[in-house]
């Protein structure tokens, strides 16, 4: 059976009363108000942070430099230099020489710059040696190569022959062509020689080229009184005919006389230069051809085995052998 708790409970609560009245009571403790502890709280971190501050050493502050702006250049203005062009020299060299159609063969053509030696009418005696020099341009398209030659066309060979230019001479370039030759004896007064530039083919272009020559006395010569002359009526197989290989045919050509003096019957249309055809020769006319009238010259030609172009040149002929007058052309061409 359990014990009944009561009685001590109440001695429990005696004790404390009598326990409570022997002390004596104590004021009591404001209560401290929120704000005010607040604020002590805030002033003791400034107060430390403060100390701190004090606590620690002065930075002593540099001044930054100050940038001196130096004063502006006084605007310039702007110049805009214009370029003198200089006026262009005026070239005083000789006038350029005209391109003469007539003298052309195909693209082939030439003309005189200058007589370098022998000008005309120089005085030689009889036997004396000289060297003439052309000045020639080439005024053709096409150049001229070292076979081409400087051919005889007629007058008084000089001693002199047919010879290789032996040089290449280029569209528009300048070259000198040189024959060594000799005063023929037994004339006297003007005597001329006639040459003129051909192709490696025999084909003629450009002018004839005189050299005119004085040799002591009087007697008049052909050439001297100018009195034979000659020109071309008209002619069978015309300038570029075609030919087959071996072919035949007869060349005629109608010439006039249109000097001062009768041609005899022992004067001849005479090969001066170019291709050498089989069957040409040299034409007796064998009749008198007074001024003013004409004469038929024909020959009979064999065309070369070779296809090719082909020129032949002829003249008339005195009976002491001086040549006068045109130069007559026979050309094919061979297919």
């Amino acid at each position: 059976m359990q014990k009944p708790r009561f009685p001590l409970f109440w001695i429990s609560i005696a004790f404390l009363l009598i326990l409570s009245a022997c002390t004596s009571p104590a004021a009591p403790e404001p209560t401290q108000d929120i704000s005010e502890l607040v604020n002590q709280i805030a002033g003791t971190i400034q107060a430390g942070y403060t100390q701190t501050a004090l606590a620690m050493p002065t930075a002593t502050s540099t001044p930054e430099p100050t940038l001196t702006l130096e004063p502006s250049a006084t605007p310039q203005p702007l110049v805009v230099v214009t370029p003198t062009l200089a006026a262009s020299p005026t070239l005083s060299g000789p006038t350029p020489l005209p391109i003469d159609p007539s003298t052309a063969n195909g693209c082939y053509n030439a003309a005189l710059v200058a007589n370098v030696t022998v000008p005309p009418g120089s005085a030689y005696k009889a036997g004396d040696d000289f060297t003439k020099t052309w000045r020639l341009i080439n005024t053709g398209t096409c150049d001229w190569t070292a076979d081409f030659k400087i051919t005889y066309v007629g007058g008084d060979l000089f001693g002199s022959d047919t010879t290789k230019i032996r040089q290449r001479v280029g569209v528009g370039s300048i070259a000198d062509i040189s024959l060594e030759m000799e005063a023929p004896d037994g004339l006297s007064g003007t005597v001329v020689s006639n040459w003129q530039m051909a192709t490696d083919t025999g084909s003629l272009f450009g002018p004839v080229l005189t050299v005119s020559i004085l040799l002591p006395g009087s007697k008049p010569t052909a050439t001297d009184v100018g009195c034979y002359n000659s020109a071309l009526v008209s002619e069978t197989i015309p300038t570029g005919a075609r030919m087959t290989p071996g072919e035949s045919f007869e060349k005629t050509w109608t010439i006039k006389n249109t000097g001062t003096c009768d041609w005899l019957r022992d004067f001849f249309f005479d090969y001066v230069g170019g291709y050498d055809f089989q069957g040409a020769d040299r034409v007796r006319i064998t009749q008198k051809v007074v001024p003013g009238s004409t004469v038929d010259i024909s020959m009979s030609i064999v065309a070369p085995d070779d296809p090719d172009t082909y020129t032949s040149s002829w003249r008339m002929r005195t009976d002491d052998g001086s040549f006068f007058g045109q130069v007559f052309t026979i050309e094919i061409k061979v297919k």
